[in-house]
């Protein structure tokens, strides 16, 4: 039986490094938790470099309690947790796409990466975005994350060929059917907004009404509103 890896393991010590930008860029590798989750992932056909769990099984690398801690990075994980290849990154440019200009949460990256592989969107993060590959946003974004086209974009000038709509707390036009497809929806900070020189270089300028007293919409909110309508507008999500 093979020995169980404590957290000073070498195979330990090296897949949590995983955890750190830098070393997920330099090895092309993210880590993944829970069985369903990598259970989706391999079904995308993403390959598995290993399974680190506390329970004996085929394929899984055993290890104790403390060492599955740092490899999930929570407390009291629920495990297994496994190496995967980060796919290439492409942009599809068939497909309408969402884009993170500067949403720097984890949560709300990896929603947003999940609400537009539902829709059929591509996915697009530019600078000071979460890393869309860390293993809070794969979490977050259920996978998503393999199940679409992602790709880092440095500047708005990549999105030839796009529409692209800036969207806007008010002063916007309506959300609504746009003819020119496809569409790159660029969403920023809650807080923030999108900088002026990127709701300048837009095609379009859109405003989700709010009758309420509520100021603003949490960024993967917004994001999911405007895909809904617009894909409406297409006729249904694009690509398919």
């Amino acid at each position: 039986m093979e020995p169980v890896r404590t957290h000073r393991a070498k195979s330990v010590v090296e897949a949590a490094r995983l955890h750190r930008a830098r070393d997920r860029k330099d090895r092309g590798l993210t880590l993944v938790e829970g069985p369903s989750l990598i259970a989706d992932i391999i079904a995308t056909g993403a390959v598995v470099r290993e399974v680190f769990g506390l329970e004996p099984g085929e394929g899984v690398i055993p290890v104790d309690q403390r060492a599955l801690e740092r490899l999930a990075g929570t407390k009291s994980p629920r495990g297994p947790v496994a190496v995967v290849e980060i796919p290439t990154e492409w942009l599809d440019r068939e497909r309408d796409l969402l884009v993170s200009v500067g949403v720097s949460d984890p949560g709300n990256v990896g929603t947003m990466v999940r609400t537009a592989a539902a829709f059929g969107w591509g996915f697009a993060y530019m600078p000071g975005s979460a890393d869309p590959w860390s293993p809070k946003t794969v979490r977050a974004g259920a996978g998503g994350q393999f199940q679409t086209a992602v790709s880092r974009v440095g500047s708005l000038g990549e999105l030839t060929g796009w529409s692209t709509v800036a969207t806007l707390p008010r002063g916007g036009g309506e959300l609504g059917d746009i003819e020119e497809r496809p569409i790159a929806l660029l969403i920023g900070e809650e807080a923030g907004g999108l900088d002026d020189r990127v709701i300048e270089a837009a095609s379009h300028r859109l405003t989700i009404s709010m009758p309420g007293p509520t100021e603003s919409l949490n960024a993967a909110v917004a994001a999911a509103i405007a895909m809904y309508e617009l894909s409406k507008g297409s006729g249904g999500p694009s690509g398919v």
